[in-house]
């Protein structure tokens, strides 16, 4: 039927029929519906030959035909030859590995560089249609490319892989991906030893990362760069801990926090840290609005970076908590299905603010949080910046030398068990860190347990449900002291700090499970909170005091 022709064949079928008919037939032995279109084209119109294929037009021109055209051109032609999107998944095939991960996300690896990309990345797309031009002298349909993709997608869903953003590695043995274009240079890090080589795992590249500068060593190590970050000498030691921390996939992450009145270089500060060991094209975010968004940001790199953060929603802080320690966030895929899109990440975290954002318990026992000085002597950031960019190679070197002194010294090291706190696995770097960096293990003991119990104290202070208690103790005495949830809702009510309406529990089930969340905070000051179970029907809550706060502070 004449409905199923292109547009090209269309036009030729209707001129050569009037051609033939004006020769050799009347008019009217033309058929109808060839003889209508053909006046259509020829209305109005120059006495001269059509132009078929006109040199430039826009796709408002011709938006009915493009789609014709183009099925037209992948199809294969008479003589068996293959469409253009058959020619560019051989193409890839020919040079690139294909395989998925265990979301399911599709991948392929250069063979000649060792470059990783998401097939359906920007940059996959970018890549492969400059190879094929240069290689076929042929630019790529878009359509072609949209169906090559698709194919390839399914191609790779045969052979699962583990793909890593950044760092890699396990058990003391750790690659950091240098992410330069052009190759896939990784930095091996080991107990007492780094070398820049050829990456051995699979690093996958977001559009936003950028590339880290290949690590030297210096006589100066990290010296410079405490010249644009601004901080304590005492808190240091800690940081550097963190820093090496982020470069360990296999242990849960601390999150830093850098607090500071305005002017104490809290974004310069963090910019230098993050760029440091995952460079990005946005070092510094604004909060997440969702705990979707914060999973969305956190898989864009290796590190989630906040800045200017007043307040974190309770159901934020609790998605950093698990971005932190590693999970997931599963979301409908379309509304037309039932698929699920899952972003699974374990990630670092760094943010700042003029006040503690971080608020939850949960969040607060693995939080770092670190006053920044006010700066005396301001300097040019111009200045800094360039100075640091200079020297960041050096200092990279000089922090991984440090890094491979510590995991050697690492075994070595150990707390007892009454005085192990829940983010263990770092203080135990952290002693290591001290002691590679030729200080003793308990400047690090004493920097940490100092910064885990002002914020501690920062939480409790911040908390209507401690505010009340502390001063219900401070007036009743220290000591054992036993009600039931809704005896404590009645007392505690008299003590309630003004304008905490908002977050006071309405009812006495709402004060027994805010006495669970800061059961852990209140033990760290000296204060025993816990349910002393179902006594005539009720559940009893048991507040031990052995000392006040004023003091343990």
């Amino acid at each position: 039927m004449l409905g199923d022709r292109t547009f090209d064949d269309r036009v030729a079928a209707a001129l050569a029929r009037a051609e033939r008919t004006r020769r050799n037939a009347a008019p009217g032995d033309m058929p109808p519906d060839e003889a209508e279109y053909l006046a259509s084209l020829t209305s109005d119109a120059p006495a001269m030959e059509p132009d078929l294929h006109p040199a430039s037009s826009s796709p408002q021109d011709q938006p009915a035909h493009d789609a014709d055209a183009q099925a037209a051109a992948d199809a294969p032609d008479e003589g068996g030859r293959r469409s253009q999107a058959d020619a560019l998944v051989a193409f890839v095939v020919d040079r690139f590995d294909l395989f998925r991960d265990e979301s399911r996300t599709a991948y392929a690896r250069d063979r000649a560089t060792g470059i990783t990309r998401r097939l359906e990345s920007r940059s996959f797309r970018d890549a492969i249609a400059a190879a094929f031009f240069e290689a076929e002298g042929k630019a790529a349909r878009d359509q072609s490319l949209r169906e090559a993709r698709m194919t390839l997608s399914g191609l790779a869903q045969a052979d699962l892989r583990a793909v890593h953003v950044r760092v890699a590695g396990a058990d003391r043995r750790y690659w950091i991906d240098l992410c330069r274009d052009g190759d896939a240079l990784a930095v091996r890090l080991e107990p007492g030893k780094w070398a820049v080589e050829a990456a051995g795992p699979i690093f996958c590249r977001s559009e936003a990362m950028q590339p880290l500068p290949v690590p030297t060593s210096g006589e100066d190590g990290i010296e410079p760069l405490w010249r644009v970050a601004n901080l304590k000498p005492e808190d240091r030691v800690v940081v550097v801990a963190w820093l090496i921390d982020c470069l360990r996939p296999d242990t849960p992450y601390p999150v830093l926090e850098l607090l500071g009145e305005q002017g104490s270089a809290k974004s310069t500060t963090q910019t230098a840290l993050r760029r440091l060991i995952d460079a990005n094209a946005a070092d510094l975010r604004a909060p997440p609005r969702s705990a979707e968004d914060a999973f969305v940001s956190a898989a864009s790199g290796h590190v989630l970076s906040l800045e200017n953060v007043s307040h974190l929603k309770p159901e934020i802080q609790d998605a950093l908590c698990v971005i932190a320690t590693g999970g997931a966030f599963a979301r409908r895929a379309l509304y037309t299905n039932d698929d699920e899109s899952v972003v699974k990440c374990k990630r670092p975290i760094i943010l700042n603010g003029i006040s503690a954002a971080v608020t939850q318990q949960d969040l607060v026992s693995r939080a770092l949080s670190i006053e920044l000085p006010i700066i005396r002597d301001a300097q040019s950031r111009g200045d800094l910046d360039a100075d640091f960019e200079r020297d960041r190679g050096q200092i990279l070197g000089g922090l991984l030398d440090i890094a491979a002194r510590a995991l050697e010294i690492l075994p070595s090291v150990s707390l007892p068990a009454d005085q192990r706190p829940r983010l263990l696995e770092f203080a135990l770097l952290g002693m290591a860190v001290a002691e590679a960096m030729g200080r003793p293990s308990s400047e690090f003991v004493d920097a940490f347990k100092r910064i885990q119990r002002v914020g501690i104290e920062r939480t409790l202070e911040g908390a209507p449900i401690a505010v009340a208690l502390l001063s219900y103790l401070e007036e009743w005495g220290h000591g054992t002291h036993e009600l039931t949830a809704g005896e404590w809702h009645t007392k505690l009510e008299q003590f309630r700090p003004p304008g905490s309406a908002d977050a006071w529990p309405r009812t006495p089930k709402g004060m027994g499970d805010a006495f669970r969340r800061l059961a852990p905070a209140l033990r760290q000051i000296g204060i025993d909170c816990g349910s002393a179970g179902n006594i005539g029907g009720r559940v009893r809550w048991r507040v031990n005091s052995k000392e006040s706060f004023q003091n343990k502070s």
